[in-house]
């Protein structure tokens, strides 16, 4: 028995006649005839049908067969449509890294308008540093992970990165602080204040310890931290300075901040990254493609590629 005798009934049941019945189900009266024989032995030669010149109508056993026969066939085209979600992308189960800064760069909008457009495809969000993320991909523990870009990202094997976000390092300080009301300021004139800088785990901390090795000194780090939160409020209460992104610093802008550009300048890129090892589902691809198109994202960057194994 197979799906088709079950059409193959139910085109019978509905039509109450042989030769209308294969003109629904595309086959021979002699054919469609042939199958309900076959059907009735394999059933153990029970009668479905009262077959008479004009008419076949069910038996009592086919009334019963009828009732099975469509929840099966309605059950069967049910787990097609399900299928054909998982392979449209439209349904599935996606793991997706991402800083812990997420919420100060925006991307919670791209992941709630995603939700609404994919309702039947589930965000797992992991919160990890940049390291730890690329890590995480690495090991196929990720589908795919939004982090800090490194400057060392080229020579990280198998990995691409779509480039969302592109931004810039600032300066902040308390806004009684004699630095607070300049509109741009050298990194070596700060060479002597102390410094609340994200934590070592992070890829901004490798960003400005490099930006102050090339400003000639090495900053005195008094406060760390891995909460954007807790070095703005620490800054603020005069303990020090920071360098953020103007993203993260303009979040908190109105906490007893000033923000002051570098006068040269400290790129931070913001990017989707994917492993070049694992097939892109479609529901992958279907986020990459909202991801790309979506209105918080710098337009005009260009998909970058570690330079191996690709």
């Amino acid at each position: 028995m197979n799906i088709e005798q079950l059409k193959y009934v139910m085109a019978i049941v509905k039509h109450q006649h042989l030769t209308n019945a294969s003109y629904e189900v595309s086959i021979s009266q002699s054919s469609l005839s042939k199958y309900l024989i076959k059907l009735e032995k394999e059933l153990g030669g029970v009668q479905l049908f009262d077959r008479t010149t004009r008419t076949v109508k069910l038996t009592a056993a086919g009334q019963e067969f009828a009732k099975y026969a469509g929840r099966i066939l309605n059950e069967y085209d049910y787990m097609l449509n399900e299928m054909r979600a998982y392979t449209a992308g439209e349904k599935g189960v996606l793991s997706i890294g991402t800083i812990p800064v997420y919420s100060s760069r925006g991307l919670i909008s791209l992941f709630s308008s995603f939700q609404k457009k994919y309702p039947e495809i589930q965000l797992e969000i992991t919160e990890k540093m940049s390291s730890g993320l690329i890590e995480l991909l690495k090991k196929a523990e990720l589908d795919m992970a939004f982090i800090a870009l490194p400057g060392n990202f080229d020579k990280l094997e198998t990995l691409s990165a779509y480039p969302m976000i592109e931004d810039e390092v600032v300066l902040i300080t308390q806004k009684l602080h004699p630095f607070a009301n300049r509109e741009s300021i050298s990194l070596s004139e700060v060479k002597n204040e102390p410094f609340i800088l994200m934590n070592q785990a992070s890829t901004l901390f490798q960003i400005c310890m490099e930006a102050c090795k090339r400003a000639g000194f090495t900053p005195d780090i008094t406060h760390e931290s891995s909460q954007i939160d807790i070095i703005v409020g620490l800054v603020a209460e005069g303990l020090g300075v920071s360098l953020l992104t103007s993203k993260e610093a303009d979040y908190f802008s109105k906490a007893n901040i000033s923000l002051i550009r570098l006068e040269k300048p400290i790129n931070h890129t913001t990017a989707l990254v994917i492993s070049n090892r694992i097939t892109k589902s479609n529901a992958m691809k279907a986020f990459i493609k909202h991801a790309q198109e979506w209105e918080g994202r710098t337009p005009g960057a260009e998909v970058l590629k570690s330079n191996k194994n690709i």
